[in-house]
């Protein structure tokens, strides 16, 4: 079965305009670039979580960039807000609770997910994407599988709950899903 790949006139306009002036080949026939962006952009729509997966160099970054670049031209600010989770130990990513002085230290994750996800004031188009760039591995993604599923919500060691607004999305972008567990995968 064959079927058309919708066409965007704006965007699609837009996302070509951006990567050529990055300098890239514009490539518009099926499963290219601007084909990807434009994949990666209808999901969007209608999932919070998505998972961008190839190998180094295949790519993920210039449509992710290039999905911002783009939305923000069309009057959607749109962050990208990268981290590698593997780089630093579970506590300094979602932060640690002192059992004698039970004092709370964000971590890195918990701090930025505190912050994008502030509510919008009504007049502001705005778009958040935390991106994890790096292995999906039941060591840290465990505590994420609250926030892909239906329920949004972030819950910290310390007993703070934070819910995923609407205009938050996590993207994850590796190489292939080799660590990730099936309880992740499926959310």
């Amino acid at each position: 079965m064959d079927c058309p790949r919708v066409r965007y006139p704006q965007f699609n306009d837009q996302v070509e305009a951006e990567l050529a002036a990055a300098g890239y080949q514009v490539r518009t026939d099926p499963g290219n670039q601007v084909d990807k962006v434009v994949q990666l952009y209808e999901v969007l729509m209608t999932r919070h979580t998505v998972m961008v997966v190839g190998q180094t160099g295949g790519g993920k970054s210039v449509i992710l960039n290039t999905l911002a670049r783009a939305q923000t031209t069309m009057g959607r600010r749109t962050t990208l807000h990268v981290l590698n989770p593997k780089a630093i130990t579970v506590a300094e990513l979602y932060g640690v609770l002192d059992k004698d002085t039970r004092d709370w230290t964000d971590g890195l994750l918990s701090n930025m997910f505190r912050e994008v996800n502030r509510p919008l004031p009504a007049d502001r188009d705005e778009a958040h994407y935390i991106v994890f760039d790096g292995d999906v591995d039941a060591v840290w993604v465990e505590n994420m599988n609250s926030v892909m599923d239906d329920n949004k919500l972030l819950t910290l060691p310390n007993g703070e709950r934070i819910r995923l607004q609407n205009h938050v999305k996590l993207l994850f972008e590796v190489a292939d899903l080799q660590y990730a567990s099936p309880a992740t995968i499926s959310r």
